[in-house]
């Protein structure tokens, strides 16, 4: 059996009638019940990136808005440059899952009767109701000169990655989760599965895929880095601790800021929980390469949800 590429799995293909539209199909594979909020923010930003068509430019910064959850299968991203300069562009992409979108047109499936998506030539005043996720993206030329301030230092904890011989986390589901089953964790630093708040909300870990994204000595598309970005879940699990009733989230927005480029196979990720409360969980993730360079920021702010059964 063939182990899912991450890559394959988020590519975009360009509409054959508007050149504005682009659509992907985010497989089983890459699900959380839903698709993994992280994969869907790699899938827009793909889109965005490619209608832009600047080689010459690279992803600096995003934010992803999640409106409502992305269900597995063909998903479609409206694509927007609002400025194409010189030395940067920003561009906006909002993605529509099937649930709502006719994949073949990109057009809305009701839009006489204003129930559909929004996504095509149909009615606009139902747009925003059908978006499930708004993302903004700015990229710029990485070859800018200017000053390198780098004072974050890399964690003890995560000054080096798993050794092949380290068990890897496991996970125990009902339900078939893809992306867990396709991706592998350790955990560097911070309680997991403790039943208990810890005084400091903090989980460090490893995080790879089982397909890596790119051949050895070569580059991730920046894009993936949204997917082990989105770790608010792990650290939040040490501030609460895993109780008997124990507490999930979802994500409501990402905000990541890309610093380097990274190689190597394994991520380490520094994620802090620094407010819960009003139902709300906030935090920051620091992630790695396995040279230690700090390659990206993230913050996040997820709704929380009781897990039941």
């Amino acid at each position: 059996m063939t182990t899912p590429n991450i890559l394959t799995d988020t590519a975009p293909e360009t509409d054959r009638a508007d050149a504005t539209l682009v659509h992907s199909v985010i497989t089983d594979a890459w699900g959380l019940y839903f698709a993994q909020g992280g994969v869907v923010m790699t899938a827009a930003l793909r889109a965005m990136a490619s209608v832009l068509d600047r080689s010459d430019l690279h992803l600096a910064s995003a934010s992803a808005t999640f409106c409502r959850p992305v269900a597995c299968g063909p998903v479609t991203t409206r694509v927007t440059v609002l400025r194409n300069g010189r030395r940067g562009a920003q561009v906006l992409g909002t993605l529509h899952d099937a649930t709502g979108t006719d994949s073949d047109t990109g057009s809305d499936i009701d839009s006489d009767t204003g129930t559909g998506t929004g996504t095509g030539t149909g009615s606009s005043d139902t747009a925003d109701e059908a978006v499930n996720v708004a993302v903004t993206a700015v990229f710029t030329d990485p070859d800018m000169a200017g000053p390198l301030v780098a004072p974050v230092p890399r964690p003890l904890e995560l000054s080096e990655p798993p050794s092949a011989t380290a068990d890897p986390e496991t996970f125990d589901h009902q339900f078939p989760l893809g992306f867990l089953d396709n991706t592998e964790w350790h955990v560097a630093a911070g309680a997991a599965g403790a039943t208990e708040p810890s005084p400091i909300p903090r989980m460090g870990m490893w995080f790879r895929f089982n397909d890596p994204p790119a051949s050895t000595g070569d580059h991730w598309n920046p894009a993936l880095l949204a997917i082990p970005g989105d770790a608010l879940g792990s650290a939040l699990v040490v501030a609460l601790g895993d109780g008997e009733q124990p507490v999930g989230s979802v994500s409501l927005q990402i905000d990541i800021q890309l610093l380097a480029p990274i190689s190597g196979t394994w991520v380490g990720i520094d994620s802090y929980c620094t407010h819960v409360g009003n139902g709300l969980a906030t935090g920051i993730a620091h992630l790695w390469s396995e040279d230690g360079t700090h390659v990206a920021v993230v913050n996040q702010t997820a709704m929380l949800r009781g897990l039941h059964g």
